[in-house]
């Protein structure tokens, strides 16, 4: 059994001795856990980097609450933050995903494979867990706890996002405590799911993107406060109320108290003897200084986070094509780079404990989990290159040919679409054009016999396969020849091409009388 390691650094080996006791205790957190501290949502409206250094340092140390919370709460009050993340997030979750066989898996292994991915796809909330799980871009790590379900074949009910905050770092080892009524304890190996996210290199409680947005963002919180003060002192004028000599103390509590509120009543009365004079406000600066200061953060958190501008900030003068697509490689580049670092967290994590707990594979010959990150490709141009290769004589791998036109590998079952079935007119008027080709540049025989083998090279390549795959799968000779005569090859495909061929022979001769008529 291979020497797997999990996130709290144990080999994966002693999960297995440990899982049912694990599991039968139940949620070491709870659903939504009312033992959560209460956040104080007013306290980062002007995040004071003092306090942002002190909680960094502590971090340093293990106790990574506070930073956890500085993170949920700077990604609530920033909307542009929040905007770029979901953007970066919604790039991985938006891609498809598979569980990948072992290269040389036999048949028995690619269909236990399939039923563990249809049992993976069953797991309700799977979407949202894959999504919880992103939250680690941000964030550096992300924690879910699963809630077993038991019976026949044990998976999870639910996969439970617990925050951040709920948790500390043994500087010892790098392994996650879970904060108990403040408490640290061990994470329960079989009922926890620990992601790991590096946006840089370091601790993981150093290693976060948001270590470097929260600057940005105490930074640009400064500004907004000072623009919010100037409309509020400048927005509207000065207003002067005058009253003259000789009136109460109570008469002027009363102006005083009309000035305050007609700016925001549009209404009031004073007396004749008193008057209210609007002063307008000269040379007091202009709000958009405040704005071009947002602005210049924001142009830095969006490159912190997408490694350019160019999706939230399109000006018109300077969003070129060509400065589009190397955005949108910088943008591949990140996503791969994210969905690198969670496959192997979701085969580690997830994949490996359902197997272990349903004892469907051993360690080192278990699938894993991947993203569908190909780009689309023009099929055209493939099977023309695909064609023109094996008309040269390269040796082609069928699963090649079926990864670069990114068209499945049919089921064990399934009824496969034949040559024969595409239309067999438009197949003779292709290959009677092929031989008045031939004709026109060489009247052999073997030119034509030639053209035929190319185009049943195909076929014969399909049905080596198969051959090669009960050879593969068999013990001994007698196994594999057996395995062999049950095969159920059909040779449709020839007799079309066969039939093809005699119409072209005959075209083409009747095409040389002509030509010597």
């Amino acid at each position: 059994m291979g020497n797997i390691l999990t996130a709290l650094s144990r080999p994966f080996k002693d999960l297995l001795n440990i899982r049912k006791k694990d599991i039968d205790s139940g949620l070491q957190a709870v659903a939504k856990s009312t033992r959560s501290r209460s956040a104080n949502y007013l306290s980062v409206q002007t995040l004071d980097p003092v306090r942002l250094g002190n909680a960094f340092s502590v971090a340093d140390n293990g106790d990574i609450a506070d930073q956890a919370t500085l993170f949920e709460l700077v990604e609530e009050h920033d909307p542009h933050i929040f905007s770029e993340l979901s953007k970066r997030r919604r790039a991985v979750t938006g891609l498809g995903w598979q569980l990948r066989a072992p290269r040389d898996a036999s048949q028995s292994e690619l269909d236990r494979t399939a039923e563990l991915q249809d049992m993976l796809a069953d797991i309700p909330g799977i979407e949202d867990a894959l999504y919880d799980v992103t939250d680690t871009i941000g964030k550096g790590f992300c924690a879910l706890e699963i809630d077993w379900g038991k019976g026949d074949v044990w998976l999870p009910r639910r996969l439970i996002f617990v925050p951040q905050h709920d948790f500390r770092v043994d500087i010892r080892n790098g392994d996650f405590l879970y904060l108990n009524n403040g408490i640290p304890e061990p994470l329960k190996p079989a009922v926890w799911c620990i992601h790991q996210h590096k946006a840089k290199s370091g601790y993981i409680e150093q290693a976060a993107l948001f270590r470097v947005l929260a600057w940005t963002y105490a930074y640009k919180a400064y500004n907004v406060m000072d623009m919010q003060r100037f409309l509020e002192t400048y927005g509207m004028p000065l207003r002067l109320g005058k009253y003259p000599d000789g009136i109460t103390e109570k008469q002027r509590n009363e102006l005083l108290r009309a000035v305050r509120n007609i700016g925001y009543d549009g209404a009031g009365i004073i007396s004749t003897q008193m008057s209210i004079d609007f002063i307008e406000a000269k040379n007091t600066g202009r709000v958009d200084d405040f704005l071009s200061a947002v602005e210049y953060w924001e142009r830095k958190q969006s490159l912190a986070i997408l490694g350019g501008t160019l999706t939230s900030q399109a000006d018109g003068r300077t969003s070129t094509n060509a400065l589009g697509l190397v955005h949108d490689k910088v943008r591949r580049e990140i996503m791969l780079h994210d969905a690198r670092q969670i496959e192997p967290s979701i085969t580690r994590e997830l994949l490996a404990k359902i197997v272990a707990v349903n004892g469907m594979f051993p360690m080192d010959r278990m699938p894993v989990f991947r993203f569908d990150t190909a780009e689309p490709v023009d099929q055209e141009k493939a099977v023309k290159i695909l064609t023109d290769g094996v008309r040269l004589g390269m040796e082609i791998d069928i699963e090649y040919a079926h990864e670069l036109l990114q068209i499945p590998r049919a089921g064990k079952d399934a009824k496969l679409l034949t040559a024969s079935q595409i239309g067999m007119a438009s197949d003779t008027a292709s290959l009677s054009r092929a031989a008045l080709s031939v004709t026109q540049t060489d009247h052999s025989v073997d030119a034509m016999a030639d053209k035929l083998a190319n185009e049943a090279t195909v076929h014969e390549q399909a049905i080596i396969q198969q051959i090669y795959a009960c050879i593969a799968e068999s013990g001994d000779y007698d196994e594999a020849i057996a395995k062999i005569e049950q095969l159920n090859i059909d040779l449709s495909a020839f007799a079309t091409l066969i039939g093809q061929g005699m119409a072209a022979a005959d075209l083409a001769g009747r095409v040389k009388v002509e030509d010597k008529v």
